[in-house]
C-alpha cells in the first residue's frame, strides 16, 4: 500500500493494489474509489483534503466492491 499527497490538487491517493483501474466511482462527496476488472478496490482518492473534513467507511467501501 502506498499513500500519496498532491499539494497542487489537495488530494490524497491511497493505492491498495497495482492492478489496472477499469472503473471509478464517487462513493461520497470528494471520495473516489477505483476498481479492477474483478470489481475489487484498487485505490481510494480523497479530494479537497485541507478544505473539508472527510469520513470514509472503509469496511463499507471494501465490502461493496
Amino acid at each position: 500500500m502506498t499513500i500519496k499527497y498532491d499539494e497542487e490538487t489537495d488530494a490524497i491517493y491511497v493505492v491498495l493494489s497495482t492492478d489496472e483501474v477499469v472503473e471509478s466511482e464517487e462513493t461520497s462527496k470528494d471520495v473516489i474509489v477505483d476498481y479492477n476488472k474483478n470489481n475489487e478496490v484498487v485505490a481510494i482518492e480523497i479530494l479537497n483534503v485541507k478544505e473539508n473534513s472527510h469520513t470514509i467507511d472503509l469496511p463499507f467501501v471494501l465490502k461493496s466492491a
